[in-house]
């Protein structure tokens, strides 16, 4: 199978469309990074996580991303923060692919589906907030209808707010794991349906599309596919998983898929 990456033009082109000041890309070094790069870093990752943030700008997104892979062998982690996520597919997608050559693992190069669906559905959280903050809406049912029409303002609201979402992989040859943050917390009627679809089994792919309204916002898809993934990785590869969505002390939900390559 042959894989073409999108051409960073293509990525520079669509980010003008939706870029915001907040929006970086972070680098956790791993232990030969941070020596190699001690007196670059001077002290500006975040806490006591050797995270290096860089603002992302379209001045400099091309000479990221064309340097980017260089710096595989000396990280275990890079973070994208984004504002508006489901308008930095081809970026997402473009880093997907390069961690997934770089750690030669094709056999879970369907997992982008994973990470785009949970980023969909995280962006949405983050609409809904804002929406439901300002009380844009009288009826819950005209949400949907909100954010499709005024998807530009609202993003712009999460912005001034704060309203991001993080967009990480975790990598070595041995174990992989993607994580998608957004900081707003899990709704509470929200639980009892992520809980029911992480538990669901699937004989194939569409019965994950049953009992789905079109007008849902965040429907969560992404966690059908979560189950299919790791049925098919278990299946084919013997690859043992582990999926996860909870919140954390800051109010922050996190969803995480954790795939295994070898057993100790």
């Amino acid at each position: 199978m042959s894989h073409v990456l999108v051409s960073i033009d293509e990525i520079v082109d669509e980010w003008e469309k939706h870029s915001y000041s907040q929006d970086s890309i972070g680098i956790m070094f791993n232990n030969i990074g941070l020596l190699k790069f001690a007196e670059k870093l001077n002290g500006k990752h975040e806490g006591g996580i050797p995270l290096f943030v860089l603002p992302l700008q379209k001045q400099n997104v091309s000479s990221v991303l064309l340097n980017i892979e260089k710096l595989f062998p000396y990280t275990k982690g890079i973070t994208l923060r984004l504002v508006a996520p489901q308008s930095k597919r081809k970026l997402v997608g473009f880093l997907h692919e390069k961690i997934l050559t770089y750690v030669n693992r094709r056999e879970i190069e369907s997992s982008i589906n994973i990470l785009h669906e949970l980023t969909a559905n995280a962006e949405k959280a983050n609409l809904e907030y804002v929406v439901k903050k300002h009380n844009l809406i009288q009826d819950r049912m005209e949400l949907p209808h909100l954010v499709r029409k005024e998807r530009d303002m609202l993003l712009d609201v999460c912005h001034k707010e704060d309203k991001w979402v993080k967009i990480g992989w975790k990598f070595t040859h041995s174990i992989f794991k993607l994580e998608v943050k957004n900081n707003v917390p899990i709704p509470e009627e929200g639980v009892f349906g992520i809980k029911q679809k992480i538990g669901t089994k699937l004989d194939t792919l569409a019965d994950g599309f049953i009992g789905e309204r079109e007008d849902q916002i965040g429907a969560g898809l992404g966690l059908y596919f979560v189950n299919f993934f790791r049925e098919e990785m278990k299946s084919q590869y013997d690859f043992e998983s582990i999926f996860r969505i909870y919140e954390n002390d800051f109010g922050e939900t996190i969803a995480s898929l954790t795939v295994l390559f070898e057993r100790e």
